[in-house]
């Protein structure tokens, strides 16, 4: 059985870099992904390492792309999907070609058994706080209603502390922002274990990863 996951989150917000570290945290030593964006469709597989470089590292061309990575888990039939979802912005209202990148988010929202949303802890525009706080509304009352787990994430807790945004004040729509961050991987084990947890209580299906 497979667990579909979906990564949202503003621009910058981190969630390529921690599809893959969260990928290879959880044991994986390839990544199978498939991508679609301007350029077309693309499949492969390619090690964290390459990943990194080819769709992380400055220069790579990764606006507008959505991917998604699966990892088959060693010891344990099961194969988590992580959705690489494009953007979230705060364009009101938006261009026709970013409306149309929204619908494949919306379309791995409708997928997935959970949504992950990245909130950049070092944020401190005030109208990106607005959107990003908007955002994680709509998406928790979502989720609560499609009985989908929901997990606000505050990413790039490594670069803290920083003077305003959301550093101080970690409450958030639909619970606590879990601090998380994709180079050292801290809070990569509490999001397994947070996982673990919500599957014991679900009789209908399980979540353990």
């Amino acid at each position: 059985m497979n667990l579909k996951i979906a990564v949202v989150g503003a621009p910058q917000a981190g969630k390529t870099l921690f599809c893959i570290n969260f990928a290879e945290f959880l044991g994986a030593k390839s990544l199978c992904y498939t991508e679609e964006g301007p350029l077309g469709r693309g499949k492969g597989v390619v090690a964290p390492s390459q990943a990194r470089r080819l769709m992380v590292h400055p220069g790579t061309r990764s606006n507008g792309v959505m991917r998604s990575f699966s990892v088959n888990l060693l010891g344990n039939s099961r194969r988590i999907v992580l959705f690489d979802t494009v953007s979230l912005k705060e364009k009101n209202p938006l261009p026709r070609s970013e409306r149309k990148k929204l619908l494949t988010t919306l379309q791995a929202l409708m997928e997935a058994d959970a949504v992950l949303h990245l909130v950049d802890l070092t944020t401190t525009d005030p109208a990106v706080l607005h959107f990003i706080m908007e955002a994680g509304q709509h998406l928790a009352n979502y989720c609560l209603s499609r009985s989908k787990i929901y997990v606000p994430l505050g990413s790039k807790c490594d670069l803290l502390p920083v003077k305003g945004g959301l550093a101080g004040d970690l409450t958030f729509p639909g619970g606590k922002l879990m601090p998380v961050s994709s180079l050292t991987r801290h809070g990569f084990l509490q999001l397994r274990e947070q996982f673990a947890a919500a599957g014991s209580h679900r009789k209908a299906r399980t979540l353990n990863i």
